[in-house]
């Protein structure tokens, strides 16, 4: 069977068809080795199949052999297996990275780690504790008891700032909470205008073989590696080029479909959730920065008191260590200096009990005409409201208690009660029960002790997270080994295709000589 004549020149051309696509792609991909997301690309290159079903006169294939090549596509170089653990790791970053975050915020809320100049809670107890063993030996000086009444106060305006700054870290997690929510919102919405895009590109895919939607992919995919530092996401893909994305078994992105997510605050317990718009749902989480910010603005510890709050150790954990603080110091301080009867004796009530000065309570949530706050009775003292009760602010010899001279009454007698509320508050132990746990130990120590579990969950947290963004970045290595453009590669590739384009480019002359001695010189001998 003769070939027909002008096949070898549909060869060559198809040669040099593909050898051109082939060097653009490269130079495409060499231009774009840095751009964010950017997934290299190839030509798949297929043989020609001589086709002799369409041959009217013979069924062999040989006579058609020899079409050349063809493309079917332009292909993009990725490992689905690499996009997964890359992305399933990038969530347990985002939670360690923002829990780590957190727990910074609180450490600089209580100002406890810097001993040589603190101003934290720590130094406020050991300022008065000397004051108060000064105070023991000199029982009778209304200027040790200013001393002690002044360290009080400083004690109590310290506990107070503490707490006042750890609501408004809590405040300012609870805004940049709201604020990835809006950020997570915006991305599932691209995600699903991207799909309509790839979606519609489908058709053009049908009649244009040579070229797909590569660059909506790459964009899809890092809003994709975006994402995944919020929550854990799984995603699968469908026929028309669309993805389903799954939050922890919630469909958020179903085609061009996507859900929102919205945050809430309780008013009565200021917890804080997070629920999908379209089914009032919670938002279920096992990983990722949304799941960090709400464990920790609502982390309570072991001891739950209301729903949707957490078991780890954020806010209101350390919310609750000063506060049983702040209740455990009024309750000693209160119950250690008895009222004077008049005759230089304690002060008895009806039942025969000794009725104590009040030296610490409760301020007034509202201020008084002149702007002050007076400390009321009957409310319970926290972390926000504690504060020397007025009539130890108007009077620093409150604190004495005054006997009648007798022969006695000696200093050291008198001094007894001062002994006693400094060793109260100085060296003896106490039962600390901070939201149902227990602690028995004395102030120091119990402020030292929740320091150090601070400590050690913030360190905690930083070796998570060191631990798992070097797995991520060996992720992320490995998928750019498949993923992303190696320069001396593309050069490689550009050296081939210029081959390629000038093999072509020669068998075409070959071609054109040959079909020259054909139809020029076949013939010619003998006339």
């Amino acid at each position: 069977m003769i070939r027909p004549t002008f096949l070898g020149f549909e060869t060559a051309k198809k040669g040099l068809t593909t050898a051109q696509k082939g060097l653009d792609v490269t130079g495409h991909n060499l231009v774009n080795w840095d751009s964010a997301g950017y997934t290299r690309q190839r030509i798949t290159q297929v043989a020609v199949a001589p086709d002799s079903f369409r041959n009217r006169y013979s069924s062999s294939r040989t006579g058609g052999a020899g079409q050349g090549v063809d493309i079917s596509g332009v292909a993009q170089i990725r490992d689905v297996y690499l996009d997964k653990r890359f992305r399933e790791e990038t969530a347990e970053v985002g939670y360690y990275d923002q829990a780590g975050t957190i727990l910074n915020d609180i450490q600089a809320a209580l100002n406890e780690y810097n001993p040589t100049t603190d101003t934290g809670l720590r130094a406020s107890i050991m300022a008065m504790s000397d004051a108060l063993q000064s105070f023991s030996t000199h029982a009778y000086s209304e200027t040790h008891a200013n001393i002690v009444l002044s360290s009080f106060k400083n004690l109590t305006q310290t506990l107070r700032q503490i707490s006042s700054k750890l609501e408004s870290a809590r405040s300012q997690q609870i805004y940049d909470l709201d604020v990835s929510v809006q950020e997570v919102n915006s991305k599932l919405q691209k995600i699903a205008e991207l799909n309509r895009s790839i979606m519609e590109d489908a058709s053009d895919i049908l009649s244009n073989p040579y070229f797909g939607p590569n660059e909506l992919y790459d964009e899809r995919n890092l809003l994709l590696d975006e994402l995944s530092e919020y929550a854990d996401i799984h995603y699968t893909s469908n026929a028309d080029g669309t993805i389903n994305v799954e939050v922890n078994g919630h469909m958020a992105i179903t085609g061009t479909k996507y859900d929102k997510i919205d945050l809430a605050e309780n008013a009565d317990t200021g917890v804080v959730g997070l629920k999908w718009v379209s089914s009032n749902a919670p938002v279920e989480l096992t990983s990722g920065s949304l799941k960090a910010s709400t464990d920790y603005i609502n982390g309570r510890g072991p001891n739950l008191r209301n729903p949707g709050e957490s078991t780890v150790r954020g806010f209101l954990y350390y919310k609750d260590q000063l506060n049983d603080f702040a209740q455990t110091l009024a309750n000693v301080a209160n119950s250690v200096i008895p009222e004077d009867d008049g005759n230089g004796q304690p002060k008895l009530d009806a039942n025969g009990n000794i009725i104590y000065k009040q030296l610490l309570g409760a301020m007034n949530d509202l201020p008084n005409t002149d702007g002050s706050y007076s400390v009321v009775q009957g409310v319970p003292v926290t972390a926000d409201n504690i504060s020397v009760t007025d009539q130890w602010a108007n009077n620093s010899g409150y604190v004495i208690f005054q006997r009648n001279p007798d022969a006695n009454d000696t200093a050291d007698n008198v001094g007894n009660y001062a002994l006693a509320l400094a060793d109260a508050i100085t060296n003896s132990s106490h039962r600390f029960e901070p939201n149902g746990a227990e602690f028995d130990g004395t102030f120091l120590d119990y402020v030292k002790n929740y320091v150090t579990t601070l400590g050690e969950d913030t360190n905690f947290a930083e070796g998570r997270l060191t631990a798992t963004s070097n797995i991520q970045r060996n992720l992320e290595d490995n998928r750019d080994s498949v993923s992303g453009v190696v320069v001396d590669e593309e050069v490689s590739n550009m050296m081939l295709y210029n081959k390629s384009l000038s093999a072509a480019s020669r068998l075409m002359t070959a071609m054109d000589e040959a079909l020259d001695t054909i139809i020029n010189k076949t013939g010619m001998v003998g006339r």
